[in-house]
C-alpha cells in the first residue's frame, strides 16, 4: 500500500514530488537544440510558464497546508474523456481541486468570454475549472466514492490582473491568495489514512502522458550536438586547469562532468527512448566535448553493461 509521508525539506505530505511533463521535457531539450519553430516555440514557453506556476503553489501549500496530502500532476480517464488535474489536496473534510494558472497581463472578462485587454480571446478558464470537476466526481462516483470536493482557480502571478469579473469563491486572485490560504489552513486538518485505497487507485490509472501530445516531429541528425548549461542554455566547454568539471561559454556556472553526463544520458533516452544508450553514442550527443574513456568510465559507474565489447550498452 502506498503510504503518504514528508519528502525531505517539505512540511507538506505528498505522494511524489512534481516533476516535468515528458511534453514539456521534450519541448525544453528541443529548443536547446534548435529544432521549434516560431509556434512550437510559443506553446513551449507556455508549458514552461504553467509549470513555474505550479512550483510557486507548492512553495505556498508548503506554508500553509502542511496537514494536506497532495497529489500533483495526475492525469486521468473518464468515459473517453481526459482531464488534468495540477494539484489534488486531501483533508479529513474531503478533496480540494487546485487549478494553478501563472498568467501575466491585464485580462477581461465580458460574459463567457475571457480575454487580454488587446482583444485576444483565451479559453475560458473556469470553464475547464468546471469540467475538470465534474469529470472528477463521474470518476470518484464510477468507483464508490462519494467524497466531498471542492474546486478553485489560483491566479499564481501577482502580475496578474482581471477585469469585470464577478465575486466568484472558487476564483482566488493573487491579492486574495494568502489570506484564501491562511483561511484553508484553519479549515482542512490531517486525513490519516482516510484516502489510502483510493490514492492506489487514482495511481494505478494515472496516464503518463496525453495520447494525442502536441510533439514536434524531429530526427537525431537535424539536432545540435553538445554539453548545453543548465541556467542559459549556452554551449559549456572544458575548465582549464579543473578537471572533472565544464564551464558555460556565457554565465560561467561550472558543473561536474558525471553530471554533465547523467543529465545528458535523461535527454537522449527522453529524447529516443528506442536508442540503446553507448559510449560512442554519447560521445556523439556530446559532440566530443567529453572523451570517450571518460564518459565510458562514468557509465560504468552509475548503471549497469549488457552484453560486451563493441555491442554493449547500458541500462538503469
Amino acid at each position: 500500500m502506498i503510504l503518504p509521508k514528508k519528502m525531505k525539506g517539505c512540511g507538506i505530505l505528498i505522494i511524489a514530488p512534481r516533476s516535468e511533463s515528458p511534453e514539456l521535457l521534450i519541448h525544453r531539450y528541443l529548443s536547446t537544440r534548435n529544432s521549434l519553430t516560431e509556434k512550437e516555440y510559443q506553446y513551449y514557453s507556455h508549458l514552461e510558464k504553467g509549470f513555474e506556476g505550479e512550483k510557486k503553489f507548492d512553495e505556498l501549500a508548503d506554508i500553509y497546508l502542511k496537514d494536506m496530502l497532495f497529489l500533483k500532476d495526475l492525469l486521468l480517464e473518464q468515459n473517453n474523456s481526459h482531464f488534468q488535474m495540477d494539484s489534488l489536496g486531501c483533508s479529513k473534510d474531503g478533496l480540494y481541486l487546485f487549478d494553478i494558472k501563472n498568467f501575466e497581463g491585464d485580462f477581461i472578462i465580458e460574459g463567457d468570454t475571457w480575454k487580454t485587454t488587446t482583444g485576444i480571446e483565451i479559453k475560458n478558464p473556469y470553464h475547464q475549472l468546471t469540467r475538470c470537476l465534474g469529470l472528477l466526481k463521474k470518476y470518484l462516483l464510477e468507483r464508490k466514492s462519494n467524497i466531498s470536493i471542492k474546486a478553485f482557480l489560483i491566479f499564481i502571478n501577482p502580475q496578474f490582473t482581471l477585469y469585470q469579473a464577478s465575486p466568484t469563491p472558487e476564483i482566488i486572485l493573487p491579492t486574495q491568495l494568502d489570506r484564501f490560504l491562511q483561511k484553508l489552513q484553519m479549515d482542512t486538518s490531517n486525513p490519516g489514512t482516510r484516502y489510502n485505497k483510493l490514492i492506489e487507485t487514482i495511481l494505478s490509472d494515472k496516464l503518463s502522458h496525453y495520447p494525442n501530445s502536441n510533439i514536434p516531429r524531429y530526427e537525431y541528425s537535424e539536432l545540435l550536438k553538445g554539453v548545453f548549461c543548465l541556467e542559459c542554455r549556452q554551449v559549456m566547454i572544458p575548465l582549464i586547469g579543473r578537471r572533472g568539471k565544464l564551464v558555460c561559454s556565457e554565465c560561467a556556472k561550472m558543473e561536474s562532468i558525471e553530471s554533465i553526463i547523467l543529465r545528458s544520458v535523461k535527454e537522449y533516452k527522453v529524447l529516443f527512448p528506442e536508442r540503446k544508450v553507448t559510449t560512442m553514442g554519447m560521445y556523439d550527443w556530446c559532440n566530443g566535448t567529453i572523451g570517450e574513456k571518460t564518459i565510458q568510465r562514468h557509465l560504468q559507474k552509475n548503471f549497469s553493461r549488457s552484453s560486451r565489447g563493441k555491442f554493449s550498452y547500458y541500462i538503469n
